[in-house]
């Protein structure tokens, strides 16, 4: 009796406080069907259980919210039937569930639009993972009195200043990020951090915000508070008076001043010095701020965004950022997913990068061949959406034929080397291991940055605005220290 007890006790913490989705299961497996309608059901969604893609295929029009859908069935293949699916609902969430987890299968159903995969035999907590994210954006969005959507947010994302390739893509983690952005917005002055590895869009997403809100047509600014010592990064957000210190000639507005009825976006704000952290934190809990060498306090009305990829809740532990400051930035949390975790987007993305680079760099190709398809799902992209953008920009260069094939990617690695197939030839400065050797003299960041910027140099033929987005650099940038390396 106290078991079953047990038991009831967890169903009951388990159970939904929502209506679920109307999920269409087509699995042939007499156990494994059962088992998901099982966890459907415990989840608060309504599971219908198809085990032939005949089947499938007759209760298609019956109104599903998603779809769980194995590869093999006894009368054809799942990705036949998924093509189906995205020939008439384009945005129809579908899940594919294989035994047979082969690169190549992974790339048809990333082709196909396949927002999430399941690779047999997978844990119950791995497809109630699944689930549960079903059910959390079901939940979200017919509890939120606004009507958020993802799809709403896409729409109003377009002809703005925010890139197609921030918002693109169908994976659960980037609906819950792209959610909670347009959340934010559509409060007047909500304080948001949003966090993240490097690449993954933090900036872009401060800057949706921005757009998205009634903010939009007052200034935005953004700062690296990484990039300046402690004195300069005071007297750029809050601005000096004239003889505040030396060399100050003139009174100057910081930053908070430029951005009032605006946004202001905080950068590696993890690296802020913990004497300025207090001076930030009276501005946000005050709403004024007072220059360097200055008497006055002066109002502004500024939404703050900021991001790091630091840990804060380490940070907080070990004493080097203030508890009461995280608490003031982390009103609302939004975490952008790495591309690893996202790889469903790979397909959109890249076809996304292709086309732009194509039309761009007049030069146009047909798209990827298979085996350039599977280097870019197999690969976990540490540099995440950033990196994604400059190797298909490079393929876009250096491709000379209708489709980008395997020899024509090139994937930036930490340990001082770029990886390419080595299929390519070793007269384009590679080694016979397929990898750009930085060969160093030295380990000084001087010596290496010139060995990279002669190898992108080579590697664009000489075209310096082809070698700057190779580094992703601006071209400017790429002129000055071509002069102060004298290349």
């Amino acid at each position: 009796m106290e078991d079953q007890e047990v038991i009831n006790e967890a169903a009951e913490k388990d159970a939904p406080s929502t209506t679920g989705k109307r999920v269409l299961v087509v699995e042939d497996d007499e156990h494994i069907g059962p088992l998901v309608l099982a966890e459907l059901e415990r989840l608060g969604h309504e599971g219908h259980l198809a085990t032939t893609l005949e089947d499938a295929r007759a209760r298609l029009g019956d109104g599903f919210d998603a779809i769980l859908l194995d590869v093999r069935l006894p009368d054809g293949n799942g990705l036949d039937f998924l093509e189906d699916v995205r020939a008439r609902w384009r945005h129809l969430p579908v899940t594919v569930m294989t035994a047979y987890a082969q690169v190549s299968a992974a790339v048809r159903a990333v082709r196909l639009g396949a927002n999430d995969f399941l690779e047999k035999p997978f844990s119950r907590e791995q497809l109630r993972a699944t689930l549960s994210a079903w059910r959390n954006t079901t939940s979200r969005r017919r509890s939120d009195p606004s009507g958020v959507s993802t799809d709403t947010t896409r729409r109003h994302m377009r002809g703005r200043n925010v890139p197609a390739a921030f918002y693109m893509g169908q994976s659960g983690r980037l609906r819950e990020a792209l959610d909670l952005i347009q959340l934010v917005a559509e409060t007047p002055g909500t304080t948001a951090l949003v966090d993240g590895e490097s690449g993954t869009g933090k900036e872009l997403a401060a800057r949706a915000i921005h757009e998205l809100s009634e903010r939009k047509s007052q200034p935005f600014v953004a700062i690296n508070c990484a990039a300046l010592s402690e004195s300069l990064l005071e007297a750029e957000l809050f601005g000096y008076e004239r003889g505040a210190f030396t060399g100050a000639s003139n009174a100057k507005k910081g930053l908070f001043e430029v951005a009032n009825n605006g946004t202001i976006y905080l950068d590696e704000v993890g690296e802020m010095q913990f004497n300025l952290q207090a001076k930030l934190l009276r501005v946000l809990e005050e709403r004024t701020v007072k220059r360097v060498g200055g008497l006055t306090d002066l109002p502004v009305d500024v939404r703050v965004v900021a991001s790091t990829n630091r840990n804060l809740e380490d940070e907080v532990d070990g004493g080097r950022f203030r508890q009461d400051l995280y608490f003031r930035l982390c009103v609302v949390r939004i975490t952008m997913p790495p591309l690893r975790e996202r790889k469903e987007d790979l397909g959109f993305l890249s076809q996304h990068f292709l086309k732009r680079f194509s039309l761009n760099l007049r030069r146009p190709l047909e798209g990827f061949t298979d085996q350039a398809l599977e280097r870019l799902v197999g690969y976990d992209w540490p540099g995440n959406v950033r990196e994604l953008r400059n190797v298909i920009e490079r393929a876009v260069i250096v491709c000379r034929e209708e489709r980008i094939d395997v020899r024509h990617l090139g994937f930036f690695q930490m340990g001082s080397s770029v990886v390419a197939p080595p299929e390519e030839s070793s007269s384009q400065g590679k080694s016979a291991s397929g990898r750009f050797q930085l060969d160093l003299e030295d380990l000084k960041l001087e010596t290496a940055e010139r060995k990279l910027i002669e190898l992108a140099l080579k590697e664009a033929e000489g075209r310096k605005s082809a070698a700057a987005e190779l580094l992703g650099i601006n071209r400017s940038t790429l002129y000055n220290k071509l002069k102060n390396y004298e290349l």
